[in-house]
């Protein structure tokens, strides 16, 4: 399992080089076989079982927090993204 996690953690890392972040972060501008000029935004899709998203992501499926650095409650999702936490 330790060498799999290298393994996966190595290749992600050639793979989000700097370019492909500057991308992900700002976009390109790309001509799109319609022929009309696009600004663009790559993003990475994976598909993996559930068990496998959980251990990459570090996140707790069956506690009542979901993550490891925070403590807010599943509960309280439903409060997350109001306006009021853009002040």
């Amino acid at each position: 399992t330790h060498c799999w996690w290298d393994l996966f953690h190595a290749c992600w890392k050639h793979l989000l080089d700097t370019d492909f972040l500057k991308a992900y972060h700002h976009g390109i501008v790309l001509w799109c076989p319609d022929g009309i000029l696009r600004w663009v935004f790559p993003h990475i899709f994976t598909y993996s079982r559930l068990p496998e998203k959980v251990l990459i992501a570090t996140i707790k499926d069956m506690g009542s927090c979901p993550c490891l650095c925070c403590f807010m409650p599943k509960a309280s999702f439903s409060l997350l993204g109001l306006l009021k936490d853009m002040q």
